[in-house]
């Protein structure tokens, strides 16, 4: 990412940290996040981890049903240095583990960009499924769920349907006809990877993902001292982490901060401890994910690249 940009999205995360200070009252927001009990954090912290480990599987067995077997620790070099890309507009960015793959296996751009692509579709479907457990305590939500739910169903058929695809298929291959050989590759991963048993299980898999950063937010909340039901928790932190994906504002910084303490507060949390829930909580899953991504792409690159290449001047020398 360009540095102009990165200090964009810093630039822009500061301020919106600040307007949401100044809704909260920043006498009242310091003085409730003071009497935060940190060990609550690092649990946070802990059952962040364990969903990214979780979506960790799932962007193997991606990979697997193409064809393609990673070494571990390459693979948990591309996935966790991905994470550095969830500050971009709906997590794009993440598209970067298919360079990344290619710079270590070689494998063409083709191959795995649908795999990216159905990575970041089945965050979106297994996010729709946890919202609408928890949907009765925000019923306006209901027509956003319902959409998205039509675009992903209707996204899938697309796929999967030979007659839909294969024109659309056509159609890109006579405006782009020196890709055609990479579209047809990529028509055809997306065939293996979308296949009912692979997509609903892995769909499933990611759900319980999500889940446990769901029962972040519950265990902030007991955190400051309060407490909300686990379905609430669920819904509150699904249905904003949606909300900011599909604004398109890097990170979703600001729309996801603003769904979870809008929905806390309509639930009879005030202003100034909702605000405060949602930076906590906003910390030890979003940031710390970015952060993780950053720090493991840092350290593990050249060690990752220079294996590599070993291994590489090692068959030659055979």
């Amino acid at each position: 990412m360009a540095k102009n940009k990165i200090w964009m999205i810093v630039l822009f995360t500061i301020v919106v940290y600040i307007i949401m200070g100044v809704y909260a009252d920043f006498g009242k927001l310091s003085l409730i996040i003071s009497e935060f009990r940190w060990q609550y954090f690092l649990l946070l912290i802990g059952l962040t981890t364990i969903g990214y480990f979780i979506r960790y599987i799932k962007w193997d067995l991606f990979l697997k049903a193409t064809g393609l077997h990673l070494d571990y620790k390459e693979n948990l070099f591309i996935f966790f240095s991905g994470l550095s890309m969830i500050v971009t507009p709906g997590k794009l960015g993440e598209i970067w583990k298919s360079w990344l793959i290619k710079d270590i296996s070689g494998e063409e751009l083709s191959k795995t960009l649908p795999v990216v692509i159905m990575d970041r579709v089945t965050d979106i479907v297994s996010l729709v499924l946890l919202s609408f457990l928890g949907i009765f305590y925000y019923r306006k939500g209901v027509s956003f769920l319902i959409v998205l739910s039509i675009c992903c169903i209707g996204f899938y058929i697309a796929i999967r349907s030979q007659s839909i695809s294969g024109k659309i298929k056509t159609v890109l291959e006579k405006k782009f006809s020196k890709y055609a050989t990479d579209m047809q590759l990529m028509h055809e991963t997306m065939n293996k990877i979308t296949e009912p048993k692979i997509f609903v299980s892995l769909s499933l898999l990611n759900v319980l993902a999500w889940f446990f950063e769901c029962m972040g937010l519950y265990y902030v909340v007991i955190g400051f001292g309060h407490y909300i039901r686990v379905p609430l928790s669920t819904f509150i932190f699904s249905f904003s982490s949606l909300a900011g994906g599909i604004s398109m504002i890097p990170g979703g910084i600001g729309v996801a901060e603003a769904g979870i303490s809008g929905l806390l507060i309509l639930n009879g949390i005030s202003p100034a401890l909702s605000v405060g829930i949602a930076l906590i909580l906003r910390l030890g899953s979003f940031w710390y994910g970015a952060l993780l991504g950053f720090t493991v792409h840092v350290i593990f690159k050249k060690k990752v690249m220079r294996a590599k290449e070993n291994l590489g001047n090692g068959v030659k020398n055979v």
